[in-house]
């Protein structure tokens, strides 16, 4: 079971949760060896834009100095005086300030209610009676629904995760669904039932609450309106976790911000400030072959526009996005890890003990019958 999915994660995630802590700021070099570094870095996110501003900017240098004539030139020189003067006019701070806080505040909301499912078999599992004949089979049951669960949620707002699992066919492939759980989850779509599937496979899990119920499987009454609290909780984060994808950040916000970086950025290209190079032959040089300042300018609005973007979509496949596949794989390993918890006993983990409290009485009892009478 899970053969397909075990393939494609190897990463233990302690040891990957240790390697992407942030570093220490106290070490010496550490602020050098940061900005040295290339994966995830915002070079690699902005080098294609920079090779482009350059090759523009090198274009109209060379098109101003050696192909222009000379009402030509004073036409591109009264042009870059023009930009100049307008390029602080462009208020870039309330619109990019406006897109990252929006982006920024839907990113955060959405990692606070990402479903979990450990809680929700553990507590399942901790409620029923021990050693019941079905109760291996029932807690599998329960566990894989919950993975079920999560993977539809996912595959709703996850593009890597669709690649992973296409359709209901996949998932059955991996042992994540039965044959008949399938025809089912299929004929929901077929019937435009409108109901998202994962929470159809909740609706399932709730009736074998109910089933577990009725058969007196719970080791109290009251456990079964506890787990169904428990799940209910479940339910309502994958549903907020489904509208994430449904209610996103409107495309007309986000062509804004990059209609005025980018007319920003073609600013800056003409913005020249001729009338002081014509003072020095260096201040020359600089204005037309090392435009320092205005790129630096435009960059710098140029990252936090992705870093806005990045925000948009977290489950995306770049560097600094959610790792949904590793989440899922640690989902599927919780579910049998603590499916196991139902049949193991502390003694088949550490061998036969007694515990402290009981050795300490065992030792009292026998220093008292040991004394004279």
């Amino acid at each position: 079971m899970h053969s397909k999915v075990n393939r494609q994660v190897s990463a233990v995630p302690s040891v990957l949760a240790f390697n992407q802590t942030s570093p220490d700021a106290n070490r010496f070099g550490e602020s050098i060896r940061i900005l040295l570094r290339w994966k995830g870095s915002i070079y690699k996110t902005i080098w294609k834009d920079l090779l482009v501003y350059y090759f523009l900017y090198y274009l109209l240098t060379v098109l101003h100095k050696f192909i222009l004539d000379e009402d030509g030139k004073k036409a591109f020189m009264a042009l870059a005086k023009y930009c100049l003067r307008n390029s602080n006019s462009i208020n870039l701070m309330i619109m990019l300030s406006f897109f990252t806080t929006t982006a920024l505040q839907r990113l955060f909301t959405m990692q606070t209610m990402v479903p979990g499912t450990a809680k929700v078999i553990t507590f399942f599992i901790m409620s029923l009676k021990p050693n019941l004949p079905e109760g291996t089979i029932i807690v599998e049951q329960f566990a894989r629904w919950t993975v079920l669960a999560w993977i539809l949620t996912f595959r709703v707002v996850c593009k890597p995760l669709r690649s992973l699992f296409p359709d209901m066919i996949s998932l059955q492939v991996a042992g994540i669904i039965r044959e008949k759980e399938r025809c089912i989850l299929e004929r929901v779509e077929t019937e435009h039932n409108k109901t998202p599937r994962a929470l159809v496979v909740i609706d399932w899990m709730i009736l074998l609450l109910k089933e577990t119920a009725i058969h007196n499987r719970f080791t109290e009454k009251s456990n079964h309106l506890k787990v169904l609290d428990i799940v209910m909780s479940f339910k309502k984060s994958c549903g907020n976790t489904i509208k994430f994808a449904t209610k996103n950040i409107p495309y007309a916000l986000i062509q804004a911000a990059i209609i005025v970086v980018y007319t920003y950025g073609l600013v800056t290209l003409m913005a020249r400030n001729f009338e002081e190079a014509a003072s020095s032959e260096f201040l020359e040089g600089i204005v037309n072959f090392f435009p320092v300042i205005p790129s630096m300018q435009f960059f710098i609005f140029l990252i936090w526009l992705n870093f806005g973007r990045v925000a948009v979509n977290p489950f995306g496949t770049d560097e600094d996005d959610i790792d949904v596949k590793l989440l899922l794989e640690t989902h599927i390993q919780d579910s049998y890890r603590l499916g196991n918890l139902y049949t193991q006993e502390l003694d088949h983990i550490f061998g036969a003990m007694v515990s402290q409290p009981q050795k300490q009485y065992n030792e009292a009892s026998a220093s008292q019958n040991a004394a004279p009478i």
